[in-house]
């Protein structure tokens, strides 16, 4: 029987899922911009010219049959560079909330677990690339060279085995070197395939003149795992199909195609994150009758639209720091509607003073208004000759806030009761509501106040809403 593992904390994890993302997509909106440096860069039609440490590129024929040893193959011939994926068929342990889930794949790496226990893993990924090329007369160091065109599958058959290959008793499966270990289930076969980059005709090289051959540019420096994850490292060592402006533009769909894979797996992440984050943290709200279970069921898809955002947050201000243009415009637009809607408070509230001026015969202090709005609300709550226990103790909330002594409440309530109003609820609400706006919005405590007179009074949420708008208007 397997042995029960240990499961992380989904409270760690979530922040791990949570932080990395977000710090992905902020370093990938900064990422190195390997277009913007060769398009920089200077073509240089002799390279006898070119002083050591010169940034340029490059255009020239290169040689179609340069030949590099294979290991398990002989060799491969036109290519720039292959890459050898080497599998095995094993078991996957997988663990959830739900269990323990076992399935069979293949995998590059053999998982260290008690079904994969006597499996060995024999073949051996890698990449192969010559110690150097030629582009004309320019030679240039394989070490750190980076490249944008993409790679094709090399077929088996397009292949002869090396003496190491034949050792290990290869066979050929489909698009794979096959190695097989046993019978049946497969369990523990191995499998090869390659992926190579074929040799253009005609490439263009941008990057750094060294003592005589072309080497890697360290324009920025780069390090850490997340940078390494997202494949930015501030290198210009560029070797590129095609004559220089062909070239440019691969190497700027190559950048942009990685941005929106990292910028689309970041939000994925994060979304991940966020709800493993919160739906643990309110895990606790199980136990809380009626609207525990209710929260606790979506509470994991809430986590995750607040992980999307702060993913989206991330990369919209990582995108927006590095356009100067855009950030500038952005933050002229926040602060024109910051200061529109300031204006638009700004001129409904005079229009509510007026009117209240015009009302009660002189200008009203923030103190009598404020005075005015409990007296109206108190007359409200109590239209129907009553007040229950619990709006008396939501009455006394909204006195605390004003910090007003015993004495002045004791005033207030006698004058409320002595000056009942003779208009209608729906009247005495629209007063309340220009009591509220008087000082250009109303907060938390007055909405709720507002709500509960009007829902006593048979007025529905959506009626108030409408004569706040209104009340505004006029």
């Amino acid at each position: 029987m397997a042995r029960r593992k240990k499961k992380g904390n989904p409270i760690i994890v979530g922040l791990i899922f949570l932080g990395g993302s977000i710090g992905a997509l902020w370093k990938n909106e900064h990422r190195f911009d390997y277009y913007k440096a060769a398009r920089a860069t200077k073509q240089a039609q002799t390279i006898d010219q070119l002083a050591s440490g010169s940034l340029f590129s490059f255009t020239g024929a290169m040689d179609q049959n340069l030949t590099m040893d294979g290991h398990y193959v002989q060799s491969f011939k036109g290519f720039l560079e292959v890459t050898r994926l080497a599998e095995i068929y094993a078991w996957n342990r997988d663990e959830d909330d739900d269990g323990v889930t076992w399935s069979k794949e293949w995998m590059s790496s053999l998982q260290n677990n008690s079904r994969n226990q006597g499996l060995n893993k024999r073949l051996k990924s890698g990449k192969i690339r010559p110690e150097k090329y030629q582009v004309a007369n320019l030679t240039i160091s394989s070490a750190e060279i980076q490249f944008v065109d993409k790679k094709e599958e090399i077929s088996p058959s397009k292949l002869k085995l090396s003496e190491k290959g034949a050792s290990e008793e290869l066979d050929t499966r489909d698009q794979y070197f096959y190695l097989s270990k046993r019978e049946g289930d497969q369990l523990g076969d191995e499998r090869l395939s390659y992926r190579a980059l074929p040799i253009p005709e005609t490439a263009t090289y941008f990057g750094k003149l060294g003592e005589g051959i072309a080497v890697a540019h360290q324009v920025e420096k780069k390090s850490g795992i997340i940078s390494s994850i997202i494949e930015d490292k501030g290198i210009l060592h560029h070797l590129v199909a095609g004559e220089r402006k062909a070239a440019l533009e691969s190497i700027k769909a190559h950048i942009a195609r990685l941005k929106m894979i990292v910028r689309g797996i970041g939000l994925l992440v994060a979304s991940i994150g966020g709800g493993l984050f919160f739906s643990s943290l309110t895990r606790f709200l199980i136990f809380i009758p009626v609207v525990g279970p209710v929260i606790n069921r979506i509470s994991y898809w809430i986590g995750m639209l607040i992980g999307f955002a702060l993913g989206f947050i991330t990369m919209a201000l990582g995108f927006l720091s590095r356009q100067p243009i855009l950030l500038v415009f952005f933050i002229f637009v926040l602060a024109a509607g910051l200061y529109f809607l300031w204006k638009n408070a700004a001129q409904k509230r005079d229009r509510i003073q007026r009117h209240l001026t015009k009302t009660l015969g002189h200008s009203p202090s923030q103190k009598e208004l404020e005075e005015l709005e409990f007296i109206k609300l108190w007359q409200l709550i109590a239209e129907d000759g009553q007040i229950t226990p619990s709006e008396q103790r939501g009455l006394n909330k909204w006195t605390n806030r004003h910090r007003w002594s015993s004495a002045k409440i004791v005033k207030l309530t006698e004058r409320a009761q002595k000056e009942l109003p003779t208009t209608t609820p729906r009247d005495n609400l629209e007063s309340l509501i220009r009591f509220s706006l008087a000082d250009g919005h109303i907060d938390g405590a007055e909405m709720k106040g507002l709500e509960h007179a009007a829902r006593k009074n048979g007025i529905r949420s959506q009626e108030l809403t409408t004569m706040i708008f209104q009340i505004q208007k006029i």
